[in-house]
């Protein structure tokens, strides 16, 4: 039996440059075309809180997590009733400097939800794959749905558009998610997990810190 702590060296100034870092070193175990999943918590009128998975889509161009929904969601509701949010993103088996096997935690605490302007909808709609595209005309999400059903409405739906473009649907929409905190978690097998905090100042600029686990 042993123990140790772990130490997260050499993080830089900038948390989104961190983030970067981290998503590069646990893309590598994974195979080509892998998209990574983010952990998305909402303030629910019905449940106090609801949590989902939900894949990361990248950042914007001025440096902030976002996603893709529509808008009969309940996670679009949930935003755009309350846009404060939380996201956490999950990656084991991270291999460090050393090749060494490690797990990271990043959460984005304290984050406000803002919608991406319309003008931006297209351009990402045309990146979606078929699968997807066609969810967004046929799916009912979080309605009881008949199998069978379903399954006629998209075979008939596919046949329709076969060889078309399929049109954006006006539900689909995306948010960014602007943090007051990063935190970033890194331990291995056992270890007692440290953590670094970007802490968003007054004036724009992140401290950073070693908090305790």
């Amino acid at each position: 039996m042993s123990s140790a702590l772990a130490k997260i060296e050499d993080f830089p100034s900038d948390p989104v440059e961190f983030f970067k870092q981290i998503l590069q070193a646990a893309a590598e175990g994974h195979p080509e075309g892998f998209m990574q999943e983010m952990n998305l918590a909402t303030v629910d009128e019905e449940f106090g809180v609801l949590n989902r998975t939900v894949l990361y889509r990248g950042l914007t161009a001025d440096n902030f997590v976002f996603y893709i929904t529509h808008r009969y969601t309940r996670n679009f509701k949930n935003l755009q009733a309350n846009p404060k949010a939380c996201i956490t993103f999950y990656m084991p088996d991270v291999k460090d400097q050393a090749g060494k096997d490690t797990t990271w935690q990043v959460r984005l605490i304290g984050a406000t939800a803002v919608e991406l302007p319309q003008d931006e909808m297209d351009g990402l709609w045309a990146k979606e794959n078929l699968a997807s595209q066609i969810r967004g005309h046929i799916c009912p999400c979080g309605e009881p749905i008949n199998y069978d059903v379903l399954k006629a409405r998209h075979d008939k739906f596919l046949q329709d558009h076969s060889g078309k473009s399929i049109e954006r649907p006006a539900s689909y929409t995306a948010w960014k998610f602007q943090p007051q905190r990063w935190d970033f978690l890194k331990v291995g097998l056992n270890e007692i997990a440290d953590r670094v905090q970007y802490r968003l100042q007054s004036n724009g600029k992140w401290e950073s810190m070693h908090i305790s686990t």
